[in-house]
């Protein structure tokens, strides 16, 4: 069994501070999540309820906020899930 000795196994520590920041850093991600999908919901039935000019532009804007906060929170949990 001198063979197993060699090898970096990895560490799992379910209670470090990194643990826990982790974990932080993931509600957190995910409740900005909801808060954009919120967001675009509610700018949504804002658009039906009252008619205005630049209600387009206000629609595609929060759109694009909730497409790059999916992106954005993707690419920021695969950096928190590396580090």
């Amino acid at each position: 069994m001198d063979i197993l000795n060699g090898l970096n196994t990895p560490a799992f520590e379910l209670f470090s501070v990194s643990a826990i920041f982790k974990l932080f850093f993931l509600v957190i991600i995910f409740g900005y999540l909801v808060y954009a999908i919120l967001l675009a919901l509610r700018v949504r039935i804002l658009n039906d309820t009252v008619k205005a000019s630049s209600n387009k532009f206000i629609i595609t804007l929060s759109f694009l906020h909730l497409v790059l906060a999916i992106i954005g929170s993707f690419i920021a949990v695969i950096f928190v899930l590396i580090g």
